[in-house]
């Protein structure tokens, strides 16, 4: 399955707050020290609205507004990422179960 990314320079960021998939780029380190290259990861994200959420702003990633709708860091979030390219999370079903098993949310 071919998964649709948008790109930020080419699409640029949602039009809306949420959490989205996220394809972050960053520069690694070893031993506390930047290697030179710079990787790339799948992860999730929150997209805030940071005029209606202002209590959020000091986890805002670098490089980004300080008002208005901002991608934001999570704890352990590696220094200098950047999302890249990012996707709606789509809302999934859970597997079929196994008889006798019920689904509790």
């Amino acid at each position: 399955m071919k998964l649709n990314w948008n790109y930020v320079e080419k699409d640029g960021n949602p039009k809306e707050p949420g959490v989205y998939w996220v394809t972050l780029i960053y520069p690694e380190w070893k031993d506390g020290k930047p290697t030179g290259r710079t990787v790339a990861e799948v992860s999730s994200r929150y997209y805030a609205d940071l005029d209606k959420n202002p209590d959020i702003r000091n986890w805002v990633m670098d490089g980004e507004p300080d008002t208005g709708l901002a991608w934001t860091e999570e704890t352990g979030s590696v220094k200098g990422e950047k999302v890249y390219a990012w996707m709606p999370m789509e809302e999934i079903e859970i597997a079929d179960l196994p008889e006798n098993v019920i689904w509790v949310s």
